[in-house]
């Protein structure tokens, strides 16, 4: 009878327990989003200099075997969330102490506390670190983008993919030599359906960011592909841009982002860039490049992203020694532009975006087109621009939320100007 008095007590304080946790961890999360929520927050880390790998694929796929390959070329820290709960249990941690009863009791480990010692860790290792390799994490959209909003954001997402039916037929020669409990048939089928349903959700998420490794190949062949999309990451950026500034200046057509331009240039130096104008000085230029601009916009064709690229990145090269910094206007217009510029340029500083309702952009333009005589300055031509705008820009937007600052563009010019010197004039103190 007293032994079980004692341990009915006993679960009795765990559940207990558990419910004091629970409540805990409510709170740090409201806390944590409370934080997220402040555009000016300090991420952890820079993964643009130390680059984090989310490293996906499953069970059987081989990622294990490619860790430890990337571990051994590149020098990153492996991250495993399963070795960092066993870790901190064995800490005998006051958190410990929670995790051993949330387990006991059968229950998940809270993604808050998953995701506040992947976070510790990261701090702990960045000094020393080349990179960060998050193996089999995130295992659902929700904590990808916790992850993003408290750490850092992912750099790439190498996925290696087979079949169901490869990845059951290795699993299954594995329990022929390992015994494990856990590569029976049956089991296998259901630990592939939960990963496959979960992992959708986060390679839906990141379109832009996956880089997809058929893991049927041979080992080394794998680790080949796996090479190709390392390497430029970790290659050194072509410009520091702490000590010389690169501003992304976006804003749909009539905001007067361009006088803003001139001012931003006239006070701060900044090299003015624009596509526009690179792609027509070369193929002023004659070169071999020109020749091929011009075959593809006499076709009526869009210039390749990568040619923009690379003229983007020749320019800044050749004006890093002399420039204060770069003014890139209008650039990126979607999404996928922008990630490709900060991993084959360099991280982009801060973002300006001149702010408008579609009735004041289409009031200006239409002005516009009274004095210019622009055959694009018509009505039904400036909602269709407008309406390509809005849309790929929000992607951009979307994308990079700590880096964004917002300035309502119906102000006047100067007020206006005014709100931009408050962005940049801390900025170039700080590069200076």
């Amino acid at each position: 009878m007293k032994i079980y008095i004692v341990e009915s007590y006993k679960s009795k304080l765990r559940f207990v327990f558990v419910i004091v946790f629970a409540f805990w961890m409510d709170t740090k999360r409201f806390r944590i989003q409370e934080r997220t929520l402040n555009i000016g927050i300090q991420a952890p880390i820079d993964s643009s200099k130390k680059p984090i790998v989310w490293v996906l694929g499953g069970p059987g796929s081989g990622k294990g075997t490619q860790c430890e390959k990337i571990i051994a070329k590149y020098g990153f820290t492996h991250l495993s969330t399963g070795d960092l709960l066993r870790a901190e249990v064995k800490s005998g941690s006051e958190r410990a102490k929670s995790l051993t009863a949330i387990m006991e009791q059968g229950g998940l480990v809270p993604n808050d506390v998953v995701l506040e010692l992947l976070k510790e860790a990261i701090i702990a290792r960045a000094a020393d670190s080349k990179g960060f390799l998050v193996d089999g994490y995130p295992r659902e959209k929700s904590q990808g983008i916790a992850f993003e909003q408290a750490i850092a954001p992912v750099s790439v997402i190498i996925y290696f993919e087979a079949s169901a039916e490869t990845l059951t037929k290795r699993l299954l020669g594995r329990a022929a030599s390992s015994g494990r409990a856990d590569d029976n048939e049956e089991t296998i089928k259901l630990r592939l359906k939960t990963f496959l349903d979960n992992n959708q959700q986060v390679l839906d998420q990141y379109p832009d960011k996956i880089s997809r490794i058929n893991a049927e190949s041979s080992v080394d062949a794998i680790f080949e592909e796996v090479q190709k999309i390392l390497d430029p990451i970790v290659a050194a950026p072509a410009i520091d841009s702490s000590k010389k500034p690169i501003v992304w200046v976006l804003g749909g057509p009539g905001s007067g982002k361009g006088t803003q331009c001139d001012k931003i240039i006239a006070k701060y130096g900044f090299t003015h860039l624009s596509t526009g104008d690179l792609l027509r000085a070369e193929v002023k230029s004659g070169s071999a490049r020109a020749k091929t601009l011009t075959a593809i916009m006499e076709k009526g064709g869009l210039v390749p992203n990568d040619v923009v690229l690379e003229l983007l990145k020749e320019a800044i090269i050749a004006r890093a020694a002399d420039s204060k910094g770069f003014l890139v206007d209008g650039y990126p217009r979607e999404k996928s532009q922008g990630i490709a510029f900060e991993q084959a340029i360099a991280p982009v500083t801060v973002i300006i975006y001149f702010e408008a309702s579609a009735e004041t952009l289409t009031k200006r333009l239409l002005g516009r087109a009274a004095s210019s005589g622009r055959a694009d300055d018509n009505e039904e031509t400036i909602k269709l621009r407008l309406k390509t705008f809005l849309d790929n820009n929000q992607q951009v937007l979307d994308q990079y939320p700590q880096k964004l600052k917002r300035i309502n563009a119906e102000l006047s010019v100067d007020a206006i100007f005014a709100e931009v010197q408050k962005i940049l004039d801390p900025i170039v103190a700080a590069a200076n």
